[in-house]
């Protein structure tokens, strides 16, 4: 985590998912009961020197070393925190001093604190031991929403691979050398990851699902999930079927290992130094896509998950079960795992950081593997990842824009910059005015009708052929958009780079406040196309509107990503 990431959080305040501690006099006991209450509930952050406020009051560094020791040590304390957590407490250094961040993913299992359940309601931990209607919710949602903590009853040791128990610790070895998973036995390794596991509310006890998917026999895979695969192609020369391809049905260790390998055989690999040392940032980066592609999917979907490389992308696709749908915002996004028990082991061999690094990483690293790029998650029954291999947006259009909306020459440069965002259909990249358009307004008005709040004008002129009817549509487009339409437009292209409301409504020509927010801000904030700059503070003098990467998508008429 950042020190912008960690201020984004401290501001937002104490909630379901964050909780602040001060930790002056060492590390609080309470801090075990928030760590369970998030394993148990949604997962969340614990900041450790800040007070209740969200204000940094700091660790002595003197005794940070100490504060990560016994905060490891307890957390990998049976009498302490039941069954045990393997989390990573973080030092991160914000302007006011250093504070400790633990992230806790939900647990496919109930955990307690010196045996007492805690769950997370707003911004307290309820002790909720003696609530056993409660209690036994908790296990019923847990069942339900990780399918990868089913118990197999009839699933033994023998259907297992005993070979890639050794190769897990290899690979353990190579990354943490001290790793308690290292000199582990093989039953140890499954019951401390909870991949063998006791459902204390049934008295089911066994093997699950997880377990064979990191260890099991292709067979006992294929018994299991008899439609399970995962599929790598490569469609450059031909786009209908491939150029090259591999189809896995196999386990999630050799799952990674071969789609990486697949990866490095299809992309160039491109030299970076990080801390120091000299590495593939093409390692970098896909060992995060695939690492996402792998963990998050939905095990128990029978549908495939997919990595396609095209001239001017990579794309995944794998099955899901959405917490919402809709782009994933990078920098304001809470991350849920999908599959915390495979996560353990992907975050062990070193292929995944903590708990929303993956969406973070690629970011980071797609901007210098690809200048200029910026990759899309998108959350739905399909989740998809798309990295660019190259680059269009609207900046090179900024100009010709602003005068098809016949907006004043002074919002240009405002735009300019923040149309840079806005990334098109690589596909797009040689075309003109003219072509782009012809593009643009289709897609938004297929986008436009979907979003109800919006009130999109049924009647706009949206086949391409009705629009080249339009008299002098590709030189001013307020002839051409019905004046609904301009003005949404309008304000999606000039939030573009954050804007002052009475900014907008000067460029747009408009005077009546209340009505414009009321009949355009209000619908664009509610369908995530636009947000403030400080949501917290409405009556911040300094508040301006920006776009939101779900509005970027709907200004580059990326209907795919928008339904």
């Amino acid at each position: 985590m950042t020190a912008e990431e960690l201020t984004i959080k401290l501001k937002a305040g104490e909630g379901t998912r964050i909780e602040f501690k001060e930790a002056q006099g060492g590390v609080p006991s309470s801090l075990y009961e928030s760590v369970v209450s998030f394993s148990n509930t949604d997962g969340g952050t614990i900041v450790l020197g800040a007070e209740d406020t969200g204000q940094v009051v700091g660790i002595d560094e003197t005794l940070l070393q100490n504060y990560q020791a016994s905060i490891i040590t307890s957390l990998s304390s049976p009498e302490s925190i039941s069954p045990t957590l393997l989390l990573s407490p973080l030092v991160v250094d914000h302007p006011k001093g250093k504070v400790i961040v633990l992230q806790v993913p939900a647990s496919s299992q109930l955990h307690t604190y010196k045996k007492k359940v805690y769950w997370r309601e707003a911004d307290a931990d309820l002790d909720i031991t003696s609530n056993q209607q409660k209690v036994g919710d908790i296990y019923l949602r847990k069942r339900q929403f990780f399918s990868e903590a089913q118990i197999y009853p009839y699933l033994t040791f023998s259907d297992l691979d005993a070979g890639l128990f050794d190769k897990a610790r290899t690979l353990i070895r190579g990354f943490a050398s001290t790793h308690p998973w290292v000199t582990a036995s093989d039953e140890q390794i499954l019951k401390e990851s909870s991949l063998y596991k006791k459902d204390f509310s049934t008295g089911e006890e066994g093997l699950t699902l997880a377990a064979a998917l990191v260890f099991g026999t292709d067979i006992t895979i294929q018994n299991l999930l008899p439609a399970y695969k995962v599929e790598a192609m490569v469609r450059r020369i031909n786009l209908d079927r491939y150029d090259d391809r591999i189809t896995l049905r196999t386990n999630l260790i050799d799952t990674y290992i071969e789609l990486m390998d697949f990866i490095k055989k299809h992309l160039n690999e491109q030299f970076y130094i990080e801390n120091g040392q000299r590495r593939d940032l093409r390692e970098l980066l896909f060992r995060e896509v695939i690492g996402n592609l792998v963990v998050h999917r939905e095990y128990s979907h029978g549908r495939s998950s997919e990595l396609v490389i095209y001239p001017d992308k990579v794309l995944t696709t794998n099955p899901n079960r959405p917490l919402f749908h809709g782009p994933i915002e990078p920098m304001n996004f809470s991350p849920y795992p999908k599959n915390p028990n495979i996560r353990k082991f992907f975050t062990a061999f070193g292929w995944t950081d903590e708990i929303g690094s993956g969406v973070r990483n690629v970011h980071k690293y797609l901007a210098v593997y690809v200048p200029g790029a910026t990759p899309m998650f998108y959350e739905n029954e399909v989740f998809r990842t798309e990295v660019p291999l190259a680059v269009a947006t609207l900046q090179p259009f900024a100009e010709q824009l602003i005068h098809w909306l016949q907006l004043p020459d002074e919002a240009v440069d405002h735009v300019a910059t923040g149309l840079a965002q806005v990334q098109l259909n690589s596909h797009w990249k040689s075309y003109s005015w003219d072509e782009l358009a012809s593009h643009l307004v289709p897609g938004w008005h297929q986008i436009g009708t979907r979003l109800v709040p919006l009130k999109w004008p049924k009647k706009q002129v949206s086949d391409p052929e009705r629009i080249k009817l339009v008299p002098g549509w590709s030189q001013n487009g307020t002839k051409l958009l019905e004046k609904r339409v301009w003005y949404l437009i309008a304000i999606l292209t000039l939030t573009a780079t954050p804007a002052r409301l009475e900014q907008i409504m000067h460029w747009i020509g408009y005077s009546n406040r209340a009505r414009f927010r009321e009949t355009y801000l209000e619908p664009l904030q509610q369908t995530n196309l636009v947000e403030k700059t400080n949501p917290e503070n409405p009556s911040d003098p300094e508040q301006r509107y920006r776009l939101t990467q779900k509005g970027a998508l709907f200004l580059a008429a990326q209907t795919e990503f928008t339904q």
